[in-house]
């Protein structure tokens, strides 16, 4: 691997460079369509302990399935043990932009107050977006790209990264040392076939 610095010499190279996964398998000359999938967070005043668990929307197990590019949004309510409630979420594939989009905000409240009427009333304190790795077939690219020796991916997770990073690590750890996966590696193989996707522009990249 070629750094701005210096070269390092290594058997294996992990890619877990999330959003970005698919820049640097783009680096070492492989196709990974890792594509960001735009996410804003509502949170609210401290209130009591009015939401004691959290609390998704029927919808939003369509709307991970979904994918549509466009704005898609369903009620998640969850309390915090310092008073502000989070109401997420929000989802859209418009490349690494930053802007603020005051439409998926409004839906976002809507949807919460529909689930919470509690909420209605309650100030927004402020809001914050980040980028989920998203992969058209919904899979990470998990293990061994066949294509590159010595390159592993473990990137793609979208949302659920922080979940299922246990499992991914099990997986990787059996592909660097030989030994047997606890379960099926193939759905994830880094080369599949990963379905269409609208490819963003370079300006949305940006």
């Amino acid at each position: 691997m070629r750094t701005g610095r210096r070269e390092l010499l290594a058997p294996a190279v992990v890619n877990a460079a999330g959003t970005w996964g698919g820049e640097i398998a783009r680096l070492a000359g492989v196709h990974l369509p890792v594509l960001p999938r735009r996410g804003f967070v509502l949170v609210t005043e401290p209130l009591p302990r009015i939401v004691r668990h959290k609390v998704y929307a029927a919808d939003y197990i369509a709307d991970v399935a979904s994918g549509s590019a466009a704005l898609q949004s369903s009620a998640v309510v969850e309390g915090t043990p310092g008073g502000p409630v989070l109401i997420g979420a929000t989802r859209e594939r418009v490349g690494f932009d930053r802007s603020l989009s005051t439409e998926a905000l409004r839906r976002l409240a809507a949807q919460a107050a529909r689930l919470f009427p509690v909420l209605a009333d309650v100030q927004v304190l402020r809001a914050y977006h980040g980028f989920r790795p998203y992969l058209p077939d919904h899979l990470p690219a998990i293990g061994p790209d066949p294509r590159v020796p010595g390159l592993h991916h473990a990137c793609g997770h979208e949302g659920a990264g922080i979940g299922l990073a246990p499992a991914t690590g099990v997986l990787l750890a059996a592909a660097l040392t030989g030994a047997e996966p606890p379960l099926d590696p193939a759905p994830f193989r880094p080369e599949r076939d990963h379905g269409p996707a609208d490819v963003p522009t370079q300006e949305q990249q940006s």
